[in-house]
């Protein structure tokens, strides 16, 4: 009974854990700040020609990019749930590349929308777009940092047994995990919410000329 209860309090804990608090505090700010930008977006290009222009092709690819990256780290906390050591730094590996990927796929995107004759100052809707993807892409490097880190950690427990074992059996390690899957999560839906808005945008806009 003693047991339970005490289980029960650890999982309550942890909930309510300053990592976790401070996840959820950071991507609740992140929510706040984009969706104020798009408010302002649609408030500042509503029925106006600034706000039509084609998104650019390696937008629609980062979304498949984007989505592979959110499997992978699906795959990659499952691997740390079930203390997979290999596959839990394959899967780290692998979505850390998938975001770099994305990062530079976002470049030549914009260096193409650049050389269409968006820009910051020639279009309302393109410095809009400039700057939240930028913001986006911002969180997107955090999240690779973040990603490498833990990577190169992972791959120093491989060689050290005693490391790998208090890892696999330390809570708050995994709740760490959680909390980068968590994030990485949230970029990735967010980016695709982003998608979408410009593109619906671009549609209504475009059946409405």
């Amino acid at each position: 009974m003693l047991t339970s209860i005490q289980k029960q309090n650890n999982k309550t804990s942890y909930r309510f854990h300053p990592i976790v608090v401070v996840t959820y505090l950071l991507l609740l700010g992140i929510t706040s700040i984009f969706f104020a930008l798009s408010i302002a977006y649609l408030y500042t290009t509503y029925n106006t020609h600034f706000s039509s222009f084609k998104l650019p092709l390696l937008f629609h690819a980062n979304s498949v990019i984007i989505l592979v990256s959110s499997y992978s780290m699906h795959q990659t906390r499952l691997a740390n749930l079930r203390d997979d050591e290999r596959a839990y730094s394959i899967g780290l590996l692998v979505t850390m590349l998938l975001g770099i990927a994305f990062a530079a796929f976002q470049i030549v995107a914009w260096s193409e929308l650049f050389n269409s004759g968006i820009s910051m100052q020639s279009n309302v809707a393109g410095a809009y777009l400039y700057v939240i993807s930028g913001l986006h892409f911002l969180h997107i490097i955090a999240g690779i940092i973040v990603l490498s880190i833990f990577w190169l950690k992972a791959k120093e427990r491989q060689d050290n047994p005693v490391k790998e074992l208090l890892f696999d059996t330390d809570p708050v390690a995994k709740l760490k995990v959680k909390c980068l899957a968590l994030y990485w999560h949230f970029v990735d839906g967010l980016w695709l919410y982003l998608y979408a808005f410009f593109l619906l945008n671009y549609f209504l806009v475009s059946s409405n000329n």
